[in-house]
């Protein structure tokens, strides 16, 4: 590894154009990212390789994206090392993604720089996200509340939309499959002069299959039985460009929408209706050899509202805007120190009345924050050490911070040691939910006394590089005090507490490797989690999780699979029901007719396994998906 090494130049000028090209906070040119597909920012904030960061990160690049075929963010996802992927069914369904043990809400996600999790639920919306628009996922796994605040308890997943790059080319997509599933997406973009631009438009429908069973709560009987369809048309396009003087300048923005129907607890026809929008700008300027600053700001948007039998019934929606400023200071050889400020502001918009203790309707709630951090390159090591203070208009101020030090060892390997502290904010549905009571007869309220979720993280990591081969294994531990959880009150109403703690350990192994044509990709994860009041697991947590990716390319041929497995979990936290293992297999394969034309084809769930990550929802059946993908010579 030592010839990947960085040291801080008094004339950064490679470091800044790769900071000005693949940072901004979240603002990537991710396929270009300086030709390395291992250039990332989310892990400090500034353009690093992966040899260079001090926390494991994984990366699922553009080629990655097309090669598995993905129709889905959480397919990719869920052969990421210490990732656990929950779905309600198949496409269009809910989809929660968390890291490390965590649950979800523990996640923070973010698109273009601008946090997409929702301020009443908490969680963000995978199921809505075209893996056909996304140039780069970035998966930094453990705590980093010190670079982003709030919600960064497990992790930090960042998703980098298309860009424009090279010669501007069109690109025609065309798919039919199982399930009477259909899409259509075209796109054109390039670089002219110092313009990069893109614009692209997707179509995905399928009338889907019936994805609840017996199992769950939900009664199988009238619209229950049939089938849940999901269409979805988004849209993404950006345009930036570099002045002489080294200002850059961008903006990107996107839009989904579209329908899912789901099965409830009466045998009503339910669906929703759903619509997400993000506008992201950034600005970006080396003021001298010195000093870089960036800038950037934006609005997101995302909306769901349910309909029962052709009726409005509940409306969620959460908008944000945000603005954030950064300096990057290189005030020594092999020092730079980033310095900064975020601001963010939240309001929702619901069907149901949101008020405090006193009646006063609740419906919004800013956040800011200042950090500082400073990374430090040797001959032999690295140290970084961050520090960030929050102050929230509702939960008051909360301090975080990060320690990581990491050595070279002997036959291009690394060792490092993390320490860090992160905090999970109450959400809106947390604090001020009405007094509700489902159909199901479950009865929830808010609880405006309830405090964030506090976490100490200790990492240790050995990775390397051995020839052909790229590995990693990962120690954490995770204490969670002040876990929020719903407990039955006097009333009978259930609702937020912070009553429990939580240890999480676990191990993280890694490798990957190219072999002439062959590439191969393994991770297996073990995790403890426990809820250390009980000494029970921790509901909904697999302790096991194995994936393995093979791909092999024969001139125009590839094919390829995909194993993914995982163990037994508990479905409540008494830890007296299961919910079973399961492992399921994908095949794929694509055929190159000649430089404008190709065929991909997909079979999904091969052996046709009957299982399920949520409880009462089974997980999609064996599936047969074609592809034609046109990019004509202009």
């Amino acid at each position: 590894m030592s010839e990947n090494r960085r040291t801080f130049s008094k004339h950064p000028l490679a470091i800044v154009t790769a900071a000005v090209i693949s940072a901004a906070a979240g603002m990537a040119q991710a396929e270009e990212a300086i030709k390395l597909d291992s250039v990332v920012v989310t892990a400090s904030r500034t353009a690093q390789s992966i040899d260079e960061t001090l926390a494991p990160v994984t990366v699922i690049t553009r080629q990655d994206i097309e090669r598995k075929q993905a129709t889905s963010v959480t397919e990719l996802l869920s052969t990421v090392p210490g990732v656990s992927v929950t779905t309600n069914g198949g496409p269009g369904s809910r989809s929660s993604v968390s890291i490390r043990g965590t649950v979800s809400r523990q996640t923070l996600v973010l698109v273009d720089g601008q946090r997409i999790n929702s301020a009443t639920s908490g969680e963000a919306s995978f199921q809505y996200l075209d893996p056909d628009q996304i140039e780069k996922i970035e998966v930094v796994r453990g705590p980093r509340s010190s670079l982003y605040g709030a919600d960064a308890l497990g992790g930090v997943i960042q998703i980098f939309t298309r860009n424009g790059l090279g010669k501007p080319s069109l690109r025609v997509r065309a798919g039919t499959g199982s399930r009477k599933t259909n899409e259509l997406g075209v796109s054109y973009g390039g670089t002219v002069d110092k313009t990069k631009f893109f614009v692209g438009a997707n179509l995905f429908e399928t009338a889907g299959y019936n994805f609840s069973n017996k199992d769950g709560y939900i009664s199988q009987k009238g619209a229950n039985l049939d089938d849940d369809a999901y269409r979805n048309k988004s849209i993404n396009a950006s345009l930036s460009h570099e002045y002489d003087f080294g200002l850059e300048v961008g903006v990107k923005a996107s839009h989904r929408q579209g329908k899912n129907e789901f099965d409830n607890s009466t045998t009503d026809y339910y669906h929703q209706q759903f619509k997400a929008s993000i506008l992201s700008l950034h600005a970006s300027l080396p003021i001298n050899d010195l000093v870089t600053s960036r800038f950037d700001a934006g609005y997101s948007n995302n909306e769901a509202t349910d309909y029962i039998s052709g009726r409005k019934d509940d409306l969620f929606g959460t908008s944000r805007i945000s603005a954030s400023l950064l300096n990057d200071i290189f005030w020594a050889d092999n020092q730079m120190l980033t310095a900064g400020v975020d601001y963010y502001k939240d309001k929702i918009d619901t069907t149901d009345k949101f008020e405090n203790k006193s009646g006063k309707k609740e419906n919004s709630r800013y956040n800011y924050a200042a950090f500082v951090q400073n990374q430090s390159s040797f001959d032999s090591s690295d140290f970084l050490i961050s520090l960030r203070s929050d102050k929230s208009e509702v939960y008051g101020s909360n301090l975080t911070g990060n320690v990581s030090f990491g050595i070279e060892l002997p036959r291009n390997m690394r060792v490092i040691a993390s320490y860090g502290k992160a905090f999970r904010a109450p959400t809106f549905n947390d604090l001020y939910f009405p007094k509700t009571t489902y159909p199901s007869g479950y009865k929830y309220v808010g609880n405006p006394d309830v405090k964030p979720e506090k976490a100490d993280n200790y990492d240790l990591e050995l990775r390397g590089k051995t020839g052909l081969f790229n590995w990693s294994a990962v120690l954490f531990e995770n204490n969670i005090e002040d876990l929020i959880a719903t407990e039955p009150g006097s009333d009978g109403f259930n609702t937020p507490t912070n009553i429990n703690k939580a240890k999480i350990r676990g191990l993280e192994l890694s490798l990957s490797v190219h072999i002439k044509e062959w590439t191969l990709n393994t991770s297996y994860s073990l995790v403890d989690p426990k809820d250390t009041e009980t000494d029970k697991v921790l509901a909904k947590r697999a302790k096991q999780q194995f994936a393995f990716d093979a791909d092999r390319a024969f001139g125009k041929l590839s094919v390829g699979g995909t194993l993914r497995a995982q163990s037994d979990s508990y479905t409540n936290s008494s830890n007296t029901q299961e919910l079973a293992g399961f492992a399921t297999v994908d095949f794929r394969s694509a055929y190159k007719f000649d430089n404008e034309l190709k065929v991909e084809v997909k079979l999904v769930n091969a052996l046709d396994k009957s299982y399920q990550t949520a409880k009462g929802y089974t997980a999609e059946p064996r599936g047969t998906f074609v592809t034609f993908i046109w990019t004509p010579q202009l």
